[in-house]
This record gives C-alpha cells, structure tokens and sequence, in this order.
C-alpha cells in the first residue's frame, strides 16, 4: 500500500520504518513514543481488537496521524458474510516464503561444509561426522535442497578431536561410516598422488579412530554409507 501511494509522490523521499511482530502493549507505547518524536505517521496492521483499540487511544493522546489497514475491511467483512473472524495473527504466508527458506538453509550449508563456521553451528538442524570420502557434502546439500535443513559436516581426520561441545550440543547427529575396502576404492578413483589416504591399512586404522570419536559423541545415529545412494542416505536421516 505504502509503496503504490509513494509512487505519487516521486520527489518524496521518506523515511520508513518496519515494526514487524508486535504482540505487547509495551512494544506498541515505545515505538508510538518514537514516531511522536520523529512527527510521523502510523499506518498499522493489527487483527487483535485490543491492539488496534490500544494504538488508536495511545495514538490520539500523542496527536498522531492514524490509518488501520486491516481493521475497516474485517468490520466489513464481518457484517457483510455475516462470519466471526478468527483474528488470529500471522496466518498470511508469503508467497515466497518457501523458497527463502530453502534458499537460507543452502546458504547455511555451504558456510558450513567441511568444519567451516563452527561460531554458528548451533544453528544447525543436523550435524553429519564422518572420514574423508563418505559422501558428507553432497549429502548435506541434497537434505538442504529437498528438505531445506540447515546442514553441517564435520571431518573425522585421525589423531585431530573434534570441538569438546560437539560432544553433548542438542543437535541432531549423524555418523557415516563405510566399508574400507569400498572407500579405499573410492579414493582411489578421486586422488592417486597421496599415497597414506589411499592405503588400506592406513584407512582400516583411520576407520577404527572414526569409531572411537563417535562412541563419544552423545546422541548420533550411525549410518553405514558403504552401498546408498545420496538419496538414500538422505532417505535414512530424515526417517
């Protein structure tokens, strides 16, 4: 509404501010109180009764400009269908709130591939531990990507412990483990120049720390990657 009244005036440039989310009557006397200081104008869009009686009152003692949006229109509406509204706040969604969502939760994943971003990970929906190759990255993108969940891998790399509060955080976790025949296939497939990663001996021994570093891990699920797909990797997790 604002935005389609301004375009009338193109040598304007006003100052605007968002309130989003008020609920208490103390939120609506502070900022009434600021826009008094700034002689603005308050165009408000509450569905609780007592909020709009509230601002109009507290509004008209401070000799502000006033507009209801939504007030007018569900009294009209009230009586013209002759139904009680449900005046229930935030039941509008935004027609593009599913996809900022996926997209919030892709941006998160990557910041956080590969034990990057360890200041934010108690943001996460789901941590995934595991040994070089074990599909963690794809993994984390695909569950952000078709489930939109916030994902963080975290390397197991031998004689290396991972952050003490990983140990008991209150996240979800993961743990992939894998045939080390299989991995030592894989890394093969991937890098040849590097020849401890791709020994099998070194991999058993490497495995074997993996396992001891979860059995400390409060609360992960083991998953064995060693024939899945990604997809039923994911499939796994979400169950």
């Amino acid at each position: 509404m604002m935005n389609a009244v301004l375009a009338q005036f193109p040598d304007t440039i006003p100052k605007i501010k968002k309130f989003p989310n008020v609920q208490k009557k103390e939120e609506v006397s502070r900022i009434l109180n600021e826009v008094k200081d700034e002689k603005g104008i308050v165009i408000y869009s509450f569905v609780v009764k007592e909020l709009r009686s509230l601002i109009q009152r507290e509004g008209k003692k401070r000799g502000l400009i006033l507009f209801d949006l939504l007030g007018p229109l569900i009294g009209k509406l009230h009586s013209t269908l002759n139904l009680i509204p449900v005046l229930k706040p935030g039941l509008l969604k935004h027609p593009y709130e599913e996809d900022l969502r996926l997209a919030e939760a892709i941006h998160f994943t990557l910041k956080h591939d590969d034990g990057l971003g360890m200041e934010t990970i108690q943001d996460a929906d789901l941590i995934i531990f595991g040994v070089s190759r074990t599909l963690k990255t794809p993994s984390s993108i695909y569950l952000s990507c078709t489930n939109g969940l916030k994902v963080a891998n975290i390397p197991i790399i031998p004689n290396s412990d991972i952050p003490k509060e990983l140990h008991h955080i209150k996240i979800r976790k993961a743990g992939f483990t894998i045939d080390p025949e299989r991995l030592c296939s894989i890394r093969k497939k991937r890098i040849k120049k590097l020849p401890a990663y791709t020994d099998l001996k070194s991999i058993y021994k490497e495995l074997e720390y993996c396992d001891h570093v979860f059995r400390r891990i409060y609360g992960i699920q083991i998953i064995d990657v060693t024939n899945l797909s990604i997809e039923e990797i994911a499939s796994k997790i979400i169950e």
